[in-house]
């Protein structure tokens, strides 16, 4: 991908709109769109039977229907019905698209407008919809308006992307106010040129009960096992009074049936207006063996109009998933299919040192693509690019299942990277210029620790190394960063030597410190790179090829004679220009330097939890601190400018 795409992407997410279109080609940056993605439930499930409905259509027929009519404004495109977009769709049925991309560099207008129809005897009137808008330039735009028996009047705008393959946006909105004997919808696409598309479906225009309440989701997806985790359910108010006292029952079956756990959850003083979702989260803990189980949720609320919608059922995996990895492996994800040999959205192994054999484990069959990855305790997540949700994967076959969002959809931010540093137990993640800690909570609640702050201002990746240090890479500058994981202060190192662009990540191998980069500069430049932490220089290792990579997880073993038990044990400033300071909670007798030779250069005597030793007079390179403490014996590597 273009590193232009990604700019457009974070500039979107801030409502900043791009005045000028690149030159540059769209076949990279279509195929990205081109990905399989399992199907959301249907949303047109959200309306309830007992509902007043005055227009539904959901365009499976395959064409526009008759009483609808199509309006083209340039005489550039038109609204059609598709059955799919490069094999995807929106719910597995045909949906109206409109698609400016393929119309090419020419200005598109168009309408696509409902029938006429009698809503003057509602009490309450509701339009809704399910759709995908995807922009280019972000100045194209979708508006949604009704028709008041007089003028038509806006009721639904976007010019930002919004929805996704598989799991649409829903939008409910209420037009009571424009309720009339000739009402009619119309969706009016506009100001594109050469931008991508906007595709709609499952339209309805209806008087919903007064009383409604549903259950749209469940997570967690998975968990180990024998580990306690919270389930969370969503709430989604279908009425059109707002609701305050219901209760929220989750029962947890296993494959006979059985309910293995279950909760209440009183909810009072809810304060859930209509057309809004809440979530809500068990009290205890469930703590499950291996298996696979599924979670049923049900809203119970007296009254409730709609009893069809309250319970919702979602799988659940106990998996152990450590069994499932192998030692000395390079993770990846392939998000761009370069070579066209149909494995997009796969998860993928590399082997190391060399990198020459990538194989393909199976396909994530997430929304869209891991943007970054590592492994926490043994196990590997990644981060899913927009909706910033923490997937397990299963190393035996590439499935991702879903844990839950890092930070949800705070102030548009985006997440682009994540670390984990197993000395202390913990993980920072990034967006494009702020650094982030989690906190060690079931919710997942995080701390900005700071702006970092980096000239090209578009961090993609970052990591610890096997010393504790992070690192980042920047789309913007092509630079490696060293991150202050206090302040979030980020420090340029140098050039990687490439153009990289759009998504890469990187991960450090434990068993010899390297930091490896899965790095994407065009077409047979793509895989595995090292990444030199002095200079910041990337270097190839292996085949490259055409597909791009995203996540870069290494699972090895660690560098340390004893598993790294020094407790609290530090090394710092690594790399360092002479002077290495130790910490540790045990009390530190000697420290030996040791070359790549095996040869032992210096070594100091200590007595006591700190130490310092000047390496000013060694040549540059990487050497091996062998650290005795009273109880321990520990080896760290450490780089010598």
């Amino acid at each position: 991908m273009k590193k232009i795409i990604l700019l457009l992407f974070i500039v979107s997410f801030w409502g900043i709109n791009a005045q000028n279109r690149p030159g540059l080609p769209k076949e990279q940056e279509r195929a990205l769109l081109q990905k399989t993605h399992p199907i959301a439930q249907r949303n047109d499930a959200f309306r309830s039977p007992n509902a007043t409905i005055f227009l539904d259509e959901n365009f499976d027929a395959g064409t526009i229907p008759a009483t609808w009519s199509v309006v083209d404004n340039t005489g550039n495109a038109a609204w059609t019905v598709v059955s799919d977009y490069n094999t995807n769709t929106l719910d597995g049925t045909p949906f109206a698209f409109i698609d400016s991309d393929s119309a090419g560099s020419v200005d598109v207008d168009t309408e696509l407008i409902s029938p006429e129809f009698d809503a003057s005897s509602a009490v309450a009137l509701f339009i809704s919809f399910d759709h995908y808008f995807n922009s280019y330039s972000g100045n194209d735009k979708g508006e949604v308006d009704v028709f008041d028996g007089t003028n038509w009047v806006n009721v639904y705008s976007t010019s930002a992307d919004i929805g996704a393959w598989g799991n649409p946006d829903h939008q409910l909105i209420d037009v009571t106010a424009y309720k009339n004997a000739n009402f009619k919808i119309r969706f009016h696409y506009y100001d594109a040129n050469y931008d991508w598309f906007w595709a709609v479906d499952n339209v309805m225009v209806f008087q919903p009960d007064a009383d409604d309440l549903m259950v749209t989701g469940t997570l967690p997806e998975t968990f180990l096992p024998n580990d306690e985790f919270p389930i969370s359910t969503k709430v989604f108010n279908n009425g059109t009074n707002t609701q305050n006292d219901f209760d929220v029952i989750i029962n947890v079956k296993d494959a006979s049936n059985t309910v293995v756990y279950t909760e209440t959850i009183n909810v009072t003083g809810a304060n859930l207006t209509p057309g809004a979702t809440q979530e809500f989260t068990t009290t205890t803990m469930a703590v499950l063996p291996a298996g696979v189980y599924t979670i049923e949720s049900t809203v119970s609320l007296a009254n409730d109009q709609e009893p069809g919608n309250d319970m919702f059922a979602s799988p659940l995996h106990i998996i152990d998933y450590a069994s499932t990895y192998s030692m000395d492996t390079l993770y990846s994800f392939i998000a761009f299919d370069g070579d066209n040999s149909g494995d997009n959205n796969d998860v993928v192994s590399f082997n190391l040192p060399n990198a020459d054999t990538v194989t393909s484990l199976g396909n994530a069959n997430t929304a869209d693509f891991l943007v970054a990855g590592t492994f926490i305790d043994g196990l590997l997540v990644g981060v899913e690019f927009g909706t910033n949700m923490i997937y397990f994967i299963d190393g035996s076959t590439g499935q991702a299942y879903k844990f839950r969002p890092l930070i949800g959809d705070v102030d548009g931010i985006t997440l682009t990277g994540i670390a984990y540093d197993a000395a202390t137990d913990e993980t920072y993640f990034s967006s494009v210029d702020l650094l982030f800690k989690l906190n060690n909570t079931p919710d997942l609640s995080t701390t900005i620790v700071g702006a970092m702050n980096n000239a090209g201002g578009v961090m993609i990746g970052i990591d610890f190394d096997n010393n504790g240090n992070l690192y980042g890479i920047d789309l913007g500058d092509d630079q490696l960063y060293a991150i202050d994981i206090t302040t979030g202060a980020a420090t340029a190192i140098g050039p990687l030597g490439i153009d990289i662009s759009y998504a890469q990540d990187m991960g450090t191998d434990p068993t010899t410190g390297n930091l490896y980069g899965t790095l994407y500069a065009g077409a047979g430049t793509s895989g595995v790179y090292t990444i030199d932490k002095i200079t910041g220089a990337a270097t190839a290792v292996g085949t490259l090829g055409d597909d791009e990579y995203t996540l870069c997880a290494i699972l090895g073993t660690t560098n340390s004679i004893s598993e790294n038990t020094i407790e609290g044990l530090k090394v710092y400033p690594n790399p360092t220009n002479g002077m290495i300071l130790v910490n540790a909670k045990e009390n530190i007798q000697n420290i030996s330097v040791i070359n790549l030779a095996g040869q032992e250069v210096m070594k100091i005597q200590n007595n006591g939890l700190n130490a310092q030793l000047d390496m000013s007079n060694l040549t540059s390179g990487s050497y091996i601190l062998k650290i005795t403490t009273d109880k321990t014996v520990a080896t760290y590597q450490v780089t010598k400018k």
